[in-house]
Parts: structure tokens; sequence; C-alpha cells
């Protein structure tokens, strides 16, 4: 799995976003969030020890999403993510939609809560080891296609084949369950097309996510989003479930 360190000079860069909760329930109950979901460890040991899934992958119509922890020496961040577009939509190369990443949450109830302010992420170029764009809130292929054509590229496919995204989620703690990537058309700002991926660290055995640290049974809308979701009663190991996990890594 290839590891990559985040520059100080572009920490500094992070935007401070406050957190802001939507919900058909009233204010009390996002305090009532579903903590266990996202495995708060540091330890790269630790996570293997516990069959922790350190990468995922969904797939959706014309638009796929690749997820990777972020790691420091021997230690994951949760306020980090790597993020890995290995499949746009076809007219975002035409300039006429973009992407936007956004983080949310369930408690045991079902009841979703999402953080009203976009994810800000930032271009890495796998090849130099650099970023190679500041903090934003956005991705326009017309922003970045210069960019990418002096790089040899002239495709968004093959351009992100090269370059990944860091995403700042904010979420030290690892609150927040689920990383939506969603397209927006250019003219109208409206939502054409999303996906939605759990955010890594989370248990890779489906049937042990099924269940939080507390015994509480997690919200289905969590659980349906597992990788593994329907290999729950194939007899996979958890240490089998870490494996197939360990293959969406880039």
């Amino acid at each position: 799995m290839n590891t990559f360190t985040l520059k100080n000079g572009l920490m500094a860069g992070f935007l401070v976003a406050g957190l802001a909760l939507l919900s058909g329930c009233g204010s009390s109950g996002a305090q009532s969030t579903d903590f266990a979901s996202r495995e708060a460890t540091s330890s790269v040991t630790d996570a293997d020890r516990k069959a922790l899934a350190v990468c995922n992958s969904t797939a959706g119509t014309n638009l796929s999403v690749k997820q990777m922890a972020y790691t420091e020496g021997n230690n994951y961040r949760m306020d980090l993510v790597w993020v890995k577009l290995t499949a746009l939509p076809t007219d975002f190369s035409s300039g006429t939609s973009y992407i936007s990443m956004w983080k949310w949450l369930a408690n045991a109830n079902g009841s979703v809560y999402l953080d009203s302010a976009a994810v800000p992420v930032a271009l890495y170029d796998t090849q130099t080891k650099k970023f190679i764009t500041n903090w934003g809130t956005s991705i326009k292929w017309t922003d970045i296609s210069a960019m990418a054509l002096s790089m040899g590229y002239s495709s968004p496919t093959s351009f992100f084949g090269r370059v990944i995204v860091l995403a700042n989620l904010k979420d030290s703690g690892g609150e927040f369950d689920v990383l939506k990537v969603t397209v927006y058309n250019t003219s109208t700002n409206k939502a054409i097309n999303e996906v939605n991926s759990l955010l890594p660290l989370f248990a890779a055995n489906p049937n042990a996510y099924a269940t939080e640290s507390t015994g509480v049974t997690r919200a289905a809308v969590l659980q349906k989003l597992h990788p593994f979701y329907t290999y729950k009663s194939t007899g996979y190991t958890s240490s089998q479930y870490q494996g197939m996990a360990q293959n969406y890594c880039f």
C-alpha cells in the first residue's frame, strides 16, 4: 500500500469548517451520533490486529471512487483520507459538471446528519509526490485541464490515473461515517449524480460491522454501504475480508 506525507505548508491552508448537522429531528438528536462506526485507531499494527478495512471502493453510474486511509509513519490519521476518482461522467471533460465531496453520519436509529460544509480537497501528484493545487471545495476540469495537458494528459480519466485527492475531513475522532462524492451541473449547481461509501477505518467483516461496540445494531443505512454487505453469509473470516479490502488500496 502506498503512503504519502502531508507538507506542513499545506497543513496551514486547512479551512476551518463549522459543523452544521441537517436532520428532520431536533438539535438534540444530533448529539446521539454513532461514534463507533469508524475505528479511531492510530496504529497500523492495531488496525491489522482488529481486521479493519483501510481501503474502500464504490461504483455508481459513470462515477466510481476508491478511498485509502491516510498514514504518517506507522500511524493513521482519521481527519484525512486519500480519494481516487476511478470513473467519471462523460460531461466532466466538457466542463458542464464539477465534483464536490461531503461527509455524513447516522446514529443507531437511522437518523442521518449531513455536514453542510463541503469537504476541502487538494490534488496530489503520485509521481512527483507533490501537491499541485491549493485547498478547494470543488474539482472542475476547466480549472485543471491546462495543468493536466502540461503533464501529458488530455482526458480526466488518464489524469486521475496519476493524480489523487486528499480530503480534509476535520474529524480526528472518526465521528463521521460516510464520504459522499457528488457531481453537479455547472450551470444550475444542482446535483446530478453521487456515490456514498464508508470512510476507513471500519471493521472489514460486515457481520462485525453490523453491531456497534456498545452492542447496539448499527443503522441499516450504514450496514448496506459496507463493501461486503452482500457477502455476510459466505463464511469468510475477518482476515479474508480484510484481505479483500486491501485490494482496493492504491
